[in-house]
């Protein structure tokens, strides 16, 4: 191949023509765009709510043994995913676990009106004093986090506390 036109545009028009040229530039195109865009879902970190603790609170504020009692957290929410929760009671010194709960599918309407509220059941054998409600969230919230797990937003709730009655 001879460029023999000294006119950028007319020498860019004259390469075009080759098959190798356009070959490259798809070639060197595609990858970045690839990149770019999966590069954007991999380090996207934005949580679906924040949780104020200061502004939450459990209802009754003590309770006994197989009671239900309702936690009220009050959330800033930033977007809407659908999600897991994996809700348990702990030990509010220690952080061990007093009582696992199934984990659950994550309301993705929650949180609309700055309230997401959780209902539970004390357990019969648990016991007396300080008791603190904690969840672990997972979020998926595009589709590169639901091809790849590992990528999906994990972060666990304050703790808040209330007090069991023996």
């Amino acid at each position: 191949m001879t460029l023999l036109n000294t006119h950028p545009l007319a020498t860019i028009k004259e390469l075009w023509t080759e098959k190798s040229f356009r070959a490259r530039i798809f070639l060197s195109v595609l990858p970045t765009t690839v990149a770019l865009v999966v590069g954007h879902y991999a380090i996207d970190r934005q949580r679906p709510y924040d949780f104020h603790l200061e502004q939450s609170y459990v209802e009754p504020p003590r309770g006994v043994e197989g009671q239900v009692m309702t936690i009220n957290w009050r959330v800033t929410r930033h977007r809407s995913c659908p999600g897991t929760v994996e809700r348990k009671l702990v030990d509010p010194d220690t952080g061990v676990i007093i009582a696992p709960y199934e984990a659950t599918e994550a309301n993705p309407s929650g949180g609309e009106d700055g309230w997401i509220r959780n209902t539970f059941r004390v357990p019969r054998e648990i016991p007396g004093g300080n008791i603190a409600y904690q969840s672990m969230l997972t979020y998926r919230c595009n589709w590169l986090q639901e091809l790849v797990p590992g990528l999906a937003i994990r972060y666990i709730t304050p703790r808040i506390i209330f007090y069991v009655e023996k």
